[in-house]
């Protein structure tokens, strides 16, 4: 089996003879992480709450030219194999399919007050389509933090960044358009599409979520949500944690991958065979119980007691004394018994659910970590 750098380098069809697919969003979103270089057109939109419309092509340069930026460790820095990604930029731009797919709208913002890390841009395919891809939660504390935020907060700083950028957009775009990104970017593209006006709803051809948190019953009973809801694709790795947290509001399709553990998570490591993403029959067992887990008490309490709860938990995370996940997972030996000191002091009812989502990430950490020091 292959991955997606394999994919890309294996298929030679223009869009307009072999269809945009689930494969391609991946590929695309996996992109969606880059710091693109300075000469990667930006959005730029100076009051956010009053977009006047504007038609106009979209600034963009072709996804080639990113083999000519010599900057890939910039391009790169901070991401979970970043190697891969390096392939798959290199691949992309030679590929026939993609070389020249055009990329532009670049937004990229950070706020710690808020709990915001939010990131777009916009692939333009050539063939009368625009895909529209969100950056995914990182490695970091932060990027975690604002997807538990969901659990009480409707809609989270990035949200309403994500619905306002494709407004943006449709504004400056009349052709079709498909969204879609990986983990948190999965989420932004539902509820971005979700909150679009009828009209621009009826111009999107697809909305991907790959391994992208879920929302609320409210959200997924509203009249928005119901207009899109056909077009949605959701897609999980086996021992998927972020793409359980919450309801998905439909079925999912679990995709194997050659990483264990908690390094599902990212694309690069998703499996593909003969052009499409391989798929499995059943999550994993801890996969399973981090989602009743973590979905349980969200159900156990109101919002306001799930903010008090996360707020309890992040700060016991912070205990850990690392501000990113695979540190913490990488240091499990020292961290865990950090955070679980740090849970003690919590009262019984939240400890008892901090310290279960506390096993259950160390029960990950372990088939993380255990093939790599079998090699």
């Amino acid at each position: 089996m292959g991955s997606v750098v394999d994919f890309v380098r294996a298929t030679f069809d223009s869009f307009a003879r072999r269809p945009f697919g689930t494969a391609d969003s991946v590929a695309l979103s996996q992109l969606a992480y880059l710091a693109m270089p300075a000469f990667v057109p930006r959005l730029k939109i100076s009051r956010p709450r009053d977009i006047a419309p504007v038609v106009s092509p979209i600034e963009s340069v072709p996804l080639h030219d990113l083999l000519r930026a010599e900057a890939y460790d910039e391009m790169v820095n901070g991401m979970a194999y970043p190697e891969d990604t390096v392939d798959l930029i290199r691949a992309m731009g030679e590929s026939p399919r993609f070389r020249n797919v055009r990329v532009g709208g670049y937004v990229e913002r950070r706020d710690h007050r808020d709990h915001k890390q939010f990131c777009a841009m916009t692939f333009d395919l050539g063939n009368g389509v625009l895909y529209v891809a969100f950056r995914g939660t990182d490695g970091s504390v932060l990027g975690w933090r604002e997807d538990f935020d969901m659990a009480f907060l409707s809609p989270v700083p990035s949200q309403r960044s994500a619905a306002r950028y494709v407004r943006a957009i449709a504004t400056q775009w009349q052709g079709g358009l498909i969204l879609g990104g990986h983990s948190k970017g999965g989420n932004l593209a539902v509820y971005a599409a979700a909150r679009s006006k009828p009209e621009v709803q009826e111009r999107i051809l697809g909305v991907y979520s790959h391994d992208g948190p879920g929302f609320s019953k409210e959200f997924l009973a509203s009249e928005g949500f119901g207009r899109i809801e056909s077009k949605i694709e959701k897609t999980v790795p086996e021992s998927s944690v972020i793409g359980m947290l919450f309801s998905s509001g439909k079925e999912y399709t679990i995709v194997r991958s050659n990483a264990a553990g908690i390094m599902q998570h990212f694309l690069t490591t998703w499996r593909f065979e003969e052009g499409e993403l391989a798929t499995s029959k059943r999550l994993s067992a801890l996969s399973q119980y981090l989602s009743r887990t973590v979905n349980t008490w969200l159900q156990s309490y109101e919002p306001d007691e799930r903010r008090r709860f996360i707020d309890d938990l992040f700060a016991v995370i912070g205990a850990s004394g690392y501000s990113d996940f695979t540190a913490i997972v990488g240091h499990w030996t020292s961290t865990l018994p950090a955070m679980m000191a740090a849970a003690r002091g919590l009262d019984p009812v939240e400890r008892e659910h901090t310290s279960a989502i506390l096993r259950g990430l160390a029960g990950i950490a372990v088939k993380t970590i255990s093939p790599v020091r079998r090699k």
